[in-house]
C-alpha cells in the first residue's frame, strides 16, 4: 500500500486505489468516497462493471486541499 505522496513517487508510474483503498487513506467510510466521487471532489476512473478506481496523485491532492480548507 502507498501511504504516502513520497512512496507514491518513488514508484515512478501511475497508481490507482480501489474505492476501499481510498477509505482507509482518507480515515473515512466507503459511502464517503462514492459521494465525493459522484458530487465531483475526487475523480474516478470506472470500468464496465462500474467499480470505481482512483489515481493516487489525485487522492493526495484532495487530501492537501482538505488540509487547507480547515
Amino acid at each position: 500500500m502507498i501511504d504516502t505522496r513520497e512512496d507514491l513517487m518513488a514508484t515512478g508510474r501511475p497508481f490507482y486505489f480501489t474505492t476501499g483503498e481510498v477509505a482507509r487513506v482518507l480515515r473515512v467510510g466507503t459511502t464517503t468516497v462514492k459521494k465525493l466521487e459522484r458530487t465531483g471532489r475526487l475523480p474516478a476512473l470506472k470500468n464496465h462493471r462500474g467499480w470505481r478506481f482512483f489515481n493516487a496523485g489525485d487522492v493526495y491532492d484532495f487530501m492537501d486541499r482538505a488540509r487547507t480548507e480547515r
